[in-house]
């Protein structure tokens, strides 16, 4: 169930946001998130952001993981 409102929101999200996902993710120097599984990201992120572009940046990152079953959709593949 969480996956799939999580799902929801970043679907809901313009082509502009997913522009600022890219930001963040070179700012923090994040692993490809198509390499990796949801869980993983959600890990590494807790690890390894402490600010407040956790939440932003581990919703970019599920958005686009390789296990996503949305994120063609979510992605805007």
């Amino acid at each position: 169930m969480k996956k799939i409102i999580l799902s929801a929101i970043l679907f809901a999200f313009s082509s502009q946001a997913y522009a600022g996902c890219s930001e963040l993710i070179a700012k923090h120097g994040a692993p490809d998130p198509s390499t990796k599984t949801m869980k993983q990201l959600e890990r590494w992120v807790k690890r390894k952001v402490k600010d407040a572009d956790a939440a932003p940046l581990t919703e970019c990152l599920v958005a686009k993981a390789a296990d996503n079953p949305n994120k063609a959709a979510a992605a805007g593949n």
